[in-house]
């Protein structure tokens, strides 16, 4: 039972913060692999765990542990979509007032590829090679250099949205008051899928074969079969956006003045999160556990458990668009007339005496040595929002 301002600690021993000021606990210096300590908050000031020199804390598995710290990367741009490789060292980016940005420096540098197209939306390969790109009232553009050089198909539809598989091989793009389009030969041709309707989205597993594509002010649309059939779920709304885990399993879409909504089942059902918000674009993980949500005029949010729960991170803006890497921990993040934003997700405490763990009163965390430095929860209690890590 500690009441003191600050305690250091011992390896296999549990404490309870018990102090009105806070209490701060500092780490074990020399743990051995599979030691522990257990910290319980009794009293009203909660407890802070330090760190020594060479240590860290890992925060995946905690609430507030998987936070985005933002950075800008030029340039300023209409953005209207985003498109990242797997591990996000390549990066697409077109705007609405015409330009088409690529970069392969992870956000570093950007080099102006296309102009003079209302670009609506763009997709990537999981290497980042394969690049597709649509237009509102123009033709579908293919890249595949990384945008070095591009080839269109001479069409002329109101595009609206366009995905790709992992590989680049199959694409689906489509059109607004238009029809679903397939390619399974990297966009060398097209067919035809469904109806005509106010299509506005469209996202893809990694294999091509379960699509979802939304619709503005009518059902989502879920296809299991490459794109060749189509089924009608969930229930009218004015979807915006749309996401897919590699495997298809686990989908999200976006409704303007509305909900996200998550499907564990490729689409099957679908269960409305969140609250109300203006939704824009949202992107997940490949395997749908973390997920980045824009609104209109507000802010962005991440998910680091498949919707359930949402955290806001960012700041306000007109955002528009998102995308991230496959492993979740890398995000990049548009809105119309400012610069791209660069989102890390935090994946372990600042390392060294700069970092930090703080819970509050009924908080609990314990923490067991793995070596090299690094403390892993293995269990916590949480009574407040989060924990705030440093």
């Amino acid at each position: 039972n500690v009441t003191a301002s600050s305690v250091q600690t011992e390896s296999n021993t549990g404490y309870q913060a018990n102090a009105s000021a806070g209490v701060t606990l500092t780490l074990p210096p020399a743990p051995t692999v599979g030691d522990w300590i257990k910290v319980v908050g009794v009293g009203s000031g909660g407890w802070t765990i330090a760190q020594n020199a060479g240590q860290r804390i890992e925060t995946r598995g905690l609430p507030g542990g998987t936070d985005l710290d933002w950075r800008s990367a030029a340039p300023t741009g209409s953005w209207s979509g985003l498109a990242s490789s797997a591990d996000a060292t390549r990066l697409s980016a077109v705007s609405t007032s015409g330009e088409l940005y690529t970069s392969s420096d992870s956000g570093a540098n950007w080099v102006l590829r296309l102009t003079g197209q209302v670009w609506s939306g763009v997709a990537s390969s999981s290497d980042g090679l394969a690049l597709v790109a649509v237009t509102n009232g123009g033709a579908i553009f293919r890249s595949t250099d990384g945008g070095g050089t591009w080839s269109n198909d001479g069409s002329s539809r109101a595009w609206s949205a366009v995905a790709s598989s992992a590989d680049g091989s199959r694409l689906v793009a489509t059109a607004y008051l238009g029809q679903i389009w397939t390619s399974s030969d990297g966009g060398s041709s097209w067919t035809a899928r469904e109806s005509s309707r106010p299509w506005r989205a469209v996202a893809s597993s990694a294999d091509g074969r379960v699509l979802v594509a939304a619709t503005n002010g009518a059902q989502l649309y879920v296809s299991t079969d490459y794109g060749v059939s189509w089924t009608a779920r969930a229930s009218g709304q004015f979807w915006w956006s749309a996401a897919s885990s590699a495997d298809g399993s686990i989908l999200y879409a976006t409704v303007d003045t509305g909900a996200v909504w998550v499907s564990t089942d490729s689409g099957t059902t679908w269960d409305a999160q969140t609250v109300s918000r203006d939704w824009r674009g949202i992107a997940t993980s490949a395997d749908g556990r973390y997920a980045v949500a824009a609104t209109s005029g507000g802010r962005i949010y991440e998910s680091s458990d498949i919707g359930r729960t949402w955290r806001v991170t960012s700041y306000a803006g007109a955002w528009t668009a998102v995308a991230s890497s496959a492993d979740g921990m890398k995000v990049a993040a548009a809105k119309s007339g400012s610069t791209i934003q660069l989102g890390t997700r935090r994946a372990s405490t600042t390392l060294g005496t700069a970092g930090s763990v703080s819970g509050g009163q009924q908080d609990a965390l314990e923490l067991q040595y793995a070596g090299g430095g690094v403390f892993m929860p293995v269990g916590y209690v949480l009574a407040n929002l989060a924990f705030v890590i440093r």
